[in-house]
């Protein structure tokens, strides 16, 4: 995966989510960071990134709502251009995250999730095979780690 890489980071105004927002930026990607509530942590995230010279934007999304999840892949597409990974950093579910994810994630992207149990609908899932997107679930700490082996394989 190149530098060019847009990145959808859930969390935003939680630290786990704002590490991974600050690890990505590091490589180069651009960041759509994902926030509902805690604006201000958020804002301070971004002026952090947008600093290094970092490219970011902050999209305030309510992953329970089915228009919301889809102005938050509308936003970050004309913000950025095509979504190549999205990071869920909460350990809440987010199905609809995952169901608009299989069409608007570029093939051969990926989606990781911290969510235990955030589980594929078999539709779904046959979506994210036939376009090539990968979907795994690691632990909060491992995600950066677990995005560096996939951007270098």
């Amino acid at each position: 995966m190149g530098q060019e890489a847009v990145a959808i980071v859930t969390g935003g105004s939680f630290p786990t989510g704002r590490r991974v927002a600050r690890g990505l930026a590091g490589w180069g990607w651009a960041i759509v960071v994902v926030y509902l509530e805690h604006q201000r942590t958020v804002e301070a995230t971004v002026v952090e990134i947008l600093a290094t010279d970092g490219r970011i934007v902050a999209v305030r999304a309510d992953l329970a709502d089915d228009l919301d999840v889809l102005r938050l892949f509308a936003e970050s597409r004309a913000a950025f251009g095509d979504v190549a990974v999205v990071v869920h950093t909460m350990t809440a579910r987010a199905p609809l995250l995952l169901r608009h994810g299989a069409q608007h994630v570029n093939p051969g992207g990926i989606i990781v999730t911290a969510a235990v149990g955030d589980q594929v609908d078999p539709v779904v899932a046959r979506q994210f095979r036939e376009r090539g997107i990968t979907v795994d679930t690691t632990s909060p700490d491992e995600i950066l780690i677990f995005l560096d082996r996939w951007r270098r394989r």
